[in-house]
């Protein structure tokens, strides 16, 4: 039974480990109660370690109380030297606008995942940045919860 016991856990841990093998990078940045002011910038640092291609994906969570149909935002990916990469403005649809249902997945809080670049070569190895803004006519967002990045190895 001692030896068991070890064994068990080594065999968890890799199942666990196993689990998002395709995972390079993924953060959320949670917002206050209050909402996402048009001033917070959420920035994200990661590392690419190699050149195979990768999918970058951004992540929304909302309430069902959000109160438009969609959301804009801007992005900005920066190379180690500050140089910008890419920079869009998006449009991405929360709620569909002739039922009104909400997209994504959850129940009461919606989760997006939004691919922004796919099978995308990144220039070199190293660090680079993303940032993200709400461009909304409006101030402070009320119940978007939080926005992340994903940057996931492109399926072969």
């Amino acid at each position: 039974m001692k030896r068991l016991l070890p064994t068990l856990i080594v065999v968890m841990l890799l199942f666990l480990a196993a689990c998002d093998s395709n995972r390079v990078y993924q953060q959320a940045y949670d917002f206050e109660k209050s909402g996402w002011h048009m001033d917070t910038l959420p920035s994200f640092t990661f590392e690419i370690e190699d050149n195979r291609p990768k999918n970058v994906l951004l992540h929304v969570r909302n309430s069902i109380a959000y109160e438009w149909r969609n959301i804009y935002l801007t992005y900005h990916l920066q190379d180690s030297t500050g140089r910008e990469l890419a920079s869009e403005l998006v449009n991405i649809p929360l709620f569909d606008p002739k039922t009104g249902e909400p997209k994504g997945k959850g129940s009461s809080i919606y989760q997006h995942a939004v691919p922004l670049f796919e099978n995308y070569n990144f220039p070199s190895t190293g660090t680079y940045t993303f940032k993200v803004a709400q461009y909304m006519r409006k101030t402070e967002l009320k119940e978007v919860l939080s926005v992340g990045l994903r940057v996931e190895e492109a399926e072969e």
